[in-house]
């Protein structure tokens, strides 16, 4: 990798801030709890660490694409951590209120908003195409690491120090995160904003560059599609599943949601070790028809007469589930990172963090329809029906869009690959 002096910081600060990230996440919501006891409580602190980002995102994209990236990831690193740290302070003193959390972490999403696109845009411009798709595994490996250290020790941290301590250590990972930034070797070119209307206008410009585009539009909508079943499917059913109806204890369902993870990162490790020059078009078809057969698996498994021979909460029945969801993680990787590559790729730097943006406040739109609707199917159908009937949609839009649409997206991808303007931005 020519340039890995800058990949190696960007993405060891991105490890350092993701683990602390994760830390405080488990530890806040079981501060607030144990401080209220409440629900709604807990209810409306997600609600304050969505909705600014929804907000927020859009306009994140266009900062990106007008302010030198390098800058925006070293003071929203150096923000996030000195915001934390004023809260070390006042939980050590017992002054922590509700309102004062909530205050925290509607500035802290900002922050996390302003962040993402910049970033993300800024990976192309640090590494050589050649490399990009080993980058983006080796990206996809520290996330893994991170999910998997973070929120496992997180629970410790908050029983053994509180949650003082988990700020502070989230605090220094953002702060030491920043410092590693710093060192960065990366220049931009950029225009200053004049006025309202070029921002109204930037945003326009991001969300034409993906109409004009129609096989980023496909894949767009492929994923937008397959998020609604997903993301809704994995945070509200299946813990209802392994929970509520094979009652498994904490601490399996914990070690559950680690294995996918860890399939994540096994994927990437492959995809980085093996597959970097493999041809997008084949690692994304086999990764999307590979997890969907898996996911048919899984809702047969939970049938009422699999679970039955498996002994419900049995070890047996643990370890298969375990190895079930580690294979899913693991061909997961497998459409993650190529479509994060192809992205890459067609976006020219000038577009990319506003395009970003777009892709990413149109994936999130969707989850909290599908969050509703779930919830609500489950107080009327079984739980296995209902992941039946998604794995069974799931296959099917994959199959239509491998057999019907996959040739046209990725020869528009190609075309858009050969047309993209040079980059115009470089490390030293």
């Amino acid at each position: 990798m020519k340039h890995a002096r800058n990949f190696w910081l960007y993405s060891t600060g991105r490890l350092v801030s993701l683990i602390g990230t994760g830390i405080q996440d488990v530890a806040l919501p079981l501060f607030i709890l144990d401080l209220t006891g409440s629900g709604a409580v807990m209810g409306t602190f997600m609600i304050m660490t969505v909705a600014p980002r929804l907000v927020m995102v859009p306009l994140a994209g266009v900062i990106g694409d007008r302010v030198n990236r390098k800058k925006i990831m070293v003071w929203t690193d150096f923000g996030r951590g000195v915001l934390i740290l004023g809260l070390v302070g006042l939980a050590y003193n017992n002054l922590i209120t509700i309102p004062l959390l909530f205050g925290a972490q509607f500035l802290t999403s900002i922050l996390n908003a302003s962040f993402g696109p910049a970033t993300s845009a800024m990976l192309p411009d640090i590494v050589e195409d050649e490399d990009l798709t080993r980058a983006n595994s080796i990206l996809g490996a520290v996330n893994s690491v991170s999910f998997i250290i973070g929120p496992a020790m997180g629970g410790i941290i908050y029983a053994i120090g509180g949650i003082e301590v988990a700020f502070l250590i989230n605090s220094i990972s953002f702060l030491g995160s920043g410092v590693s930034e710093l060192f960065i070797r990366y220049n931009q070119k950029t225009r200053s904003f004049t006025g309202v209307r070029e921002v109204v206008s930037d945003l326009r410009e991001g969300i034409s560059f993906v109409g004009a585009h129609h096989g980023l539009m496909i894949l767009l909508m492929i994923a937008l599609v397959l998020n609604f079943f997903l993301s809704p499917l994995f945070s509200v059913v299946v813990p209802y599943v392994m929970r509520v109806v094979i009652k498994f204890s904490s601490e399996q369902f914990g070690m559950l949601e680690t294995s996918f993870m860890g399939g994540t990162l096994c994927g990437n490790i492959i995809i980085g070790a093996f597959l970097a020059k493999t041809k997008i078009k084949k690692m994304l078809n086999c990764g999307l028809l590979v997890e969907s057969g898996i996911l048919i698996g899984f809702a047969l498994i939970i049938l009422p007469q699999g679970l039955y021979l498996l002994g419900y909460a049995s070890w047996l029945c643990f370890s298969v589930l375990s190895f079930t969801f580690a294979s899913m993680g693991l061909f997961n990787a497998f459409v993650n990172t190529p479509l994060m590559v192809e992205l890459q790729r067609m976006t020219p730097t000038a577009f990319r963090a506003r395009v970003f943006s777009v892709v990413e406040l149109a994936a999130q739109a969707v989850v909290p329809i599908g969050f509703g609707i779930m919830g609500f199917l489950l107080d009327m159908v079984p739980a296995h029906w209902i992941v039946m009937v998604l794995s069974v949609a799931q296959m099917g839009v994959v199959v239509y869009f491998i057999v019907g649409l996959s040739g046209r997206v990725y020869e528009d991808l190609e075309t858009s690959n050969s047309n993209a303007s040079p980059k115009l931005a470089s490390p030293d």
